[in-house]
């Protein structure tokens, strides 16, 4: 018997939606509930296998719609298994790659901004700019979102208002407060605190690390308190399981995270800096002493931590303004507190002192290995670019435009801008 063409259309799709809706049914019944993740088994058909190959590569603007298609599409969707597999494409994806940075009055940490670029670079008119610009053009402020920044890593920002942190998606544009940080060692008007966010990629668990600190008059540090709080449906703060103590330290600059490891720069007494390492999945501490030879006093202004080749590296530019030179160590054992020796880059004297016209330059690490961002300490008017550099390539790679929230921000006495670079990411914040 012949079939016709519009029935046999009809036949088709409900057969895909039938084995579609047979998917979304065993991926709920798979639902691990004791740590609510859902688990995927292996049984699919080929059809099954095709539709997690095609979801994960679809927009995130497209996911988030289909969240509303039933229940079980939103199973499927906030499922930790197809968040991963999303965030893996987005790993290897420029479309789903993106610039951000965070403008906050340091007057009034209320008054503040969260700005991202486009996907697509702005074609470029000048022939002394080689590498693609990008303007900050999307505005993603969340409503009671401002605060100091913490972190961001996996398309998850983290942020801090004194003893308020917050962890939100700029995707999703989800946002989820965490319980108020409490201590026993300083009252709770004491500002002396200090918040990481790290990834745990063994048990792909997100991790909160906040210490707060006492300092004598002879401004030595002579306690700190350390909780860690691992995100999920009802987190609390708890003490770290570190077996050994740390020695008291005062955290001071934004940490970097590298293979599951978090690094930062803390102070111990006024007259020595190390660094500290965190093991998101032991919890243990580890104090690595600074190379000697180069002298490191810690100053945002002079020197930061980044990810060079994979490794911890510190690198010292107090000079790049007189001959444009960055020198650098990194770690080639932790755990003895060696370092290589000292290795100088030679960056474009042109492109850093048009960026400090103005005002002081500032270079921050990337989530990239090798890379760097060069910045103003100000942005303004007349400064709104940033520089993205690779130091092994010995190139500029990108150029960042925030001309267009500047305005919002004319006539604040000073702000702080933070640049990190990001993917997309569908990850539902349990609450």
């Amino acid at each position: 018997m012949c079939i016709p063409p519009y029935k046999k259309r009809h036949r088709d799709l409900e057969l895909t939606y039938k084995s579609t809706m047979s998917f979304s049914f065993r991926l709920a019944a798979a639902r691990d509930r004791k740590r609510s993740k859902t688990v995927v088994k292996p049984a699919w058909n080929l059809l099954d296998e095709l539709l997690m190959e095609i979801i994960p590569r679809l927009p995130a603007k497209s996911l988030m719609r289909f969240k509303c298609v039933s229940r079980l599409w939103h199973s499927l969707i906030t499922s930790r298994y197809l968040t991963n597999r999303f965030l893996k494409y987005s790993s290897s994806s420029v479309q789903r790659s993106r610039m951000l940075m965070s403008f906050v009055d340091s007057d009034e940490p209320y008054k503040y901004a969260l700005i991202s670029s486009s996907h697509d670079p702005v074609p470029l008119i000048s022939p002394f700019y080689p590498a693609p610009m990008y303007d900050l053009d999307q505005d993603l402020t969340m409503p009671r979102i401002g605060g100091c920044f913490v972190s961001a890593l996996r398309g998850l920002l983290c942020v801090r208002l004194l003893r308020s942190v917050r962890i939100c998606n700029l995707t999703t544009m989800q946002r989820v407060t965490l319980p108020i940080i409490t201590s026993r060692i300083v009252p709770e008007n004491n500002e002396n605190i200090w918040s990481y966010f790290g990834h745990e990629p063994v048990h792909d668990e997100y991790k909160v690390l906040s210490t707060v600190w006492e300092v004598s008059e002879e401004e030595k540090v002579v306690r700190s308190e350390h909780q860690v709080l691992v995100l999920g449906h009802g987190a609390s703060w708890r003490s770290t399981r570190s077996t050994i103590p740390p020695p008291p330290h005062c955290p001071y600059m934004h940490g970097i995270s590298i293979n599951g490891v978090l690094y930062y720069g803390a102070w111990v007494d006024k007259n020595r800096c190390v660094v500290m390492s965190f093991d998101m999945r032991y919890e243990e501490f580890t104090l690595i002493e600074l190379p000697v030879e180069a002298g490191i006093v810690w100053d945002a202004r002079t020197m930061n931590l980044m990810n060079y080749k994979g490794k911890l590296a510190v690198f010292e530019y107090s000079s790049i303004m007189i001959n444009g030179s960055i020198d650098l160590w990194f770690v080639q054992d932790a755990g003895k507190s060696g370092w290589s020796d000292k290795k100088s880059f030679v960056l474009p004297i042109f492109e850093t002192r048009t960026l400090s016209m103005a005002s002081r330059l500032l270079i921050q690490p990337t989530s990239h290995s090798s890379e760097i961002c060069l910045k103003p300490e100000e942005i303004n008017r007349h400064n709104p670019r940033c520089v993205i550099y690779d130091l092994e390539r010995c190139k500029i790679t990108r150029l960042i435009n925030g001309m267009r929230i500047v305005d919002r921000f004319w006539g604040s006495t000073f702000m702080e801008t933070t640049f990190w670079d990001d993917i997309e990411s569908i990850m539902y914040l349990e609450t």
